[in-house]
């Protein structure tokens, strides 16, 4: 990182990047630890953002989660606003500056953080959480740019390995918005994200140095690539949500279509501006676009693994387990906390084992966990679940921290701000589907086994809508298994509630396999297809 001033103490100073020859005081100023704390800070903070549902947005109770498809279509088109934004972020941290648009991201979602405190009604409040999710899509890609850019070699395995530590347990930590909203009302559940995003700003703006592109792969490649990636990530959520429908009609799969559209009119016009005004630097600088696809399919199916677990298990937890919404949360921590005793092996395996071991292998963990986690029952003890969610948590680690340190020596380093947006961009894509996906698969596959159960008690095809209405009740006044005192008689009688645990438990099973089925599915694709690039390096040094 070679800087225009020789004052190692002037934190602020302009640095511009050489992606072939790094300068050794690039690795070995010690503000390097420093804009490592900026870049997890910021990324924490973005990642404990409380969702909409846990601040105001009322979802009323029902079997299966049906009642959550309003909110879920909502999020859906958030999640493709994010993407572009994530994009755009990552473009323009290169070609503009990458700490300037990083510190415009970070006080952007932290201002409008502290103006929805003073929402007055919903509609205000979802608008400026919009604004305050936009504004982190601007930032976000740019903390992990940042760490790539700063660190070298097996630190820079070290430094990605705390960051999605860090990142992780950031997820975990939006889930404090559930009691803080229950003890103290949905404003306190954005002091943590406010706090900490002010801290992070602080430290991004007082050692994070200014860089960006110069050369290398070009301005022309990087918005190819930019509305490639909005083609194919676009195209692909729309195309999933459509099959989930059954209709091409749907708000989601339209404004999906929209999108792709703009990113393909993009690409067109682009294209023939950069011939008529001989942008081209020729082929050796451009990534061939199956190539990027399946760089985007892997980061997809990684964070598609992550919050599908997540979600899963706590519904499992909070429905079938009957645990309060906080200690739902907290019994996830395994995910993440065990990684504490293994963050230094961890580095040490994936810097010595090749890319196809370390993702190929994690994935194929992740998917494991999932299918053993299938197993769970009700009446499952939890220290029988524990061992798989820390199995799912190291694979977690392993593979996307290696997973990232490849991605990034894949795409040219001077668009090291665009790569980030792009793994980013993939990542929101995959947990959106896994929202949706997976929730869909829980209502279908639990609703089944829910019907048979009460055919079991010889119930009518009328009589087993009618219970299906009472358990919505039930849920509706906050009626646990338990609590027979209070509930109906048809449902005492019957169990309906203890039949719905029972059946609600089957339907995460049956999104676990699922998940747990792409997660080994991807895995072998990422083996076959890393292993097949190394031995293609391989024989180029050879020659």
């Amino acid at each position: 990182m070679a800087s225009d001033s020789g004052d190692v103490a002037d934190t602020r100073r302009t640095v511009t990047d050489v992606p072939t020859v790094p300068s050794p005081r690039q690795y070995d100023d010690p503000q390097r630890w420093w804009i490592l704390a900026a870049c997890c800070t910021v990324a924490f903070a973005l990642q404990a953002e409380p969702f909409l549902w846990m601040i105001g947005y009322e979802i009323p109770s029902s079997a299966f989660g049906t009642g959550w498809n309003e909110y879920r279509i909502l999020a859906s088109l958030g999640v493709l606003l994010f993407v572009a934004f994530q994009i755009i972020g990552g473009v323009l941290g290169d070609l503009l500056g990458r700490r300037k648009i990083l510190l415009i991201g970070a006080v952007g979602a932290t201002l409008f953080n502290l103006f929805s405190l003073l929402a007055p009604n919903l509609l205000a409040l979802t608008l400026l959480r919009a604004m305050v999710g936009v504004m982190g899509a601007l930032a976000f890609p740019l903390t992990l740019a940042l760490i790539r850019l700063t660190f070298e070699g097996t630190e820079r395995t070290r430094a990605l390995v705390i960051y999605t530590f860090v990142t992780g347990v950031g997820v975990l930590a939006s889930l404090l918005g559930i009691p803080f909203e229950y003890w103290w009302g949905w404003r306190a559940a954005l002091v943590l994200p406010i706090v900490v995003g002010a801290v992070g700003l602080y430290l991004a703006w007082r050692y994070v140095p200014e860089s960006r592109a110069q050369g290398g792969f070009g301005r022309f490649e990087a918005l190819t690539a930019a509305a490639w990636a909005m083609v194919f990530l676009a195209a692909m959520f729309g195309l999933v949500m459509a099959r989930l429908s059954g209709t091409w009609f749907n708000p989601i799969t339209v404004t999906a279509g929209v999108f792709s559209a703009l990113g393909l009119l993009l690409l067109i016009v682009w294209t023939q501006f950069a011939r008529r005004q001989n942008l081209f630097r020729g082929a050796a600088n451009e990534v061939p676009r199956h190539f990027l696809s399946l760089l985007l399919l892997v980061s997809a199916a990684l964070s598609f693994g992550l919050v599908g677990y997540a979600q899963m298990l706590y519904g499992f937890f909070f429905t079938a387990r009957q645990l309060p919404g906080f200690i739902a949360g907290v019994a996830l921590a395994p995910v993440f906390l065990g990684n504490l005793f293994i963050l230094r092996w961890a580095a040490r395996f994936t810097t010595s084992q090749p890319a196809y071991v370390s993702v190929g292998g994690g994935l194929a963990a992740m998917g494991v966990a999932m299918l053993l986690t299938a197993l769970a029952r009700p009446n499952t003890p939890y220290l029988f679940i524990i061992p798989m969610m820390m199995l799912f948590g190291i694979g977690f680690l392993i593979a996307s921290a290696s997973w990232a340190y490849f991605f990034f020596a894949a795409l040219p380093a001077d668009l090291i701000g665009l790569s980030s947006g792009l793994n980013r961009a993939a990542g929101l894509i995959g947990s959106g589907l896994s929202g949706v996906l997976l929730a869909t698969v829980l209502a279908l596959s639990g609703t089944a086994d829910f019907k048979l159960r009460m055919v079991d008690l010889t119930l009518t095809p009328q009589q087993q809508a009618v219970a299906l209405q009472a358990v919505d009740t039930a849920l509706r006044q906050g009626i646990t298994a338990d609590d027979i005192a209070q509930a109906p008689g048809a449902i005492v009688g019957l169990g309906l509630m203890a039949a719905y645990r029972e059946a609600f438990s089957v339907g995460v099973a049956s999104a676990l396999v699922l998940a747990g089925a792409v997660s080994l599915a991807v895995a072998a694709v990422a083996w076959f297809w890393l292993r097949g690039v190394k031995r293609a390096e391989e024989a180029a040094l050879k020659t």
